[in-house]
């Protein structure tokens, strides 16, 4: 499922939906919190960043509630992280004044489509793999399906193959990798479909790894914001096999 689209979508589970009632309330917390917000609202207080912000245990519990659903027959067992808390208002995305045009438009036209772990660094923004996750689990916390994730379909194959070949026997985190991800991004853009993953509490969804993911622009009449927790924890192996 996961390995020929590079995503999965799961039906409603009444255990996922006991553990979003207690993280509901946890990141609604901290999304309140001023501290917490000067830290984390981007994009013309468009984007709730919210990376650790769940107060989870390191297996996906909180405050007792435990992390079960119907991904875990599809992802090996690994310790979590805290959860991260993304929450799109309504708007989005709206322009920071240090935005430039390109990335601004960037984001409305391409969604900001990424992949995981390929951080910018330098002011050139060079792109190396600091961060090497197993997959990205997806829980959505309210009912709010506007600015969906979207994930290019079949995608993974495309990245994957493009970074192993720039890599090839080299260390993954000494290679220059920004020529060869833009470049298998372009051949996504060109050939992939790309696919809205709406959800309610309750669902869940799976991205592989190396899948072009984003999320689209704000499309919705409700003026709550749309609330996910993601997870993305780390495989222990440096890389790209």
């Amino acid at each position: 499922m996961i390995e020929q689209d590079g995503f999965a979508i799961f039906d409603h589970d009444s255990r996922a939906a006991r553990w979003v009632v207690a993280a509901q309330e946890a990141a609604a917390d901290a999304a309140d919190d001023s501290e917490m917000k000067a830290h984390n609202l981007r994009h013309g207080n468009t984007w709730f960043v919210g990376v650790d912000v769940l107060p989870n245990e390191g297996d996906g519990s909180v405050a007792g509630v435990p992390l079960v659903g119907p991904w875990q027959s599809h992802v090996p067992d690994l310790p979590l992280h805290a959860a991260q808390v993304s929450i799109i208002y309504p708007g989005y995305p709206a322009r920071d004044p240090d935005q430039s045009e390109a990335n601004h438009r960037f984001r409305l036209d391409r969604m900001a489509a990424h992949v995981d772990g390929l951080l910018p660094e330098g002011p050139e923004k060079r792109r190396f793999a600091r961060e090497f996750h197993a997959y990205i689990l997806g829980l959505p916390l309210n009912d709010v399906t506007a600015a969906p994730t979207v994930v290019w379909k079949g995608s993974h194959r495309i990245m994957q193959a493009a970074l192993r070949d720039a890599i090839g026997d080299k260390d993954p985190q000494e290679v220059d990798l920004t020529n060869a991800y833009h470049a298998a991004r372009r051949v996504v853009f060109d050939s992939c479909e790309a696919v809205r993953l709406r959800a309610s509490p309750g669902q869940s969804f799976l991205i592989h790894r190396f899948a072009l993911h984003g999320t689209a622009p704000w499309d919705g009449g409700v003026d709550a914001g749309r609330m996910i927790a993601f997870f993305r924890p780390n495989t222990g192996i440096q890389g790209i096999g």
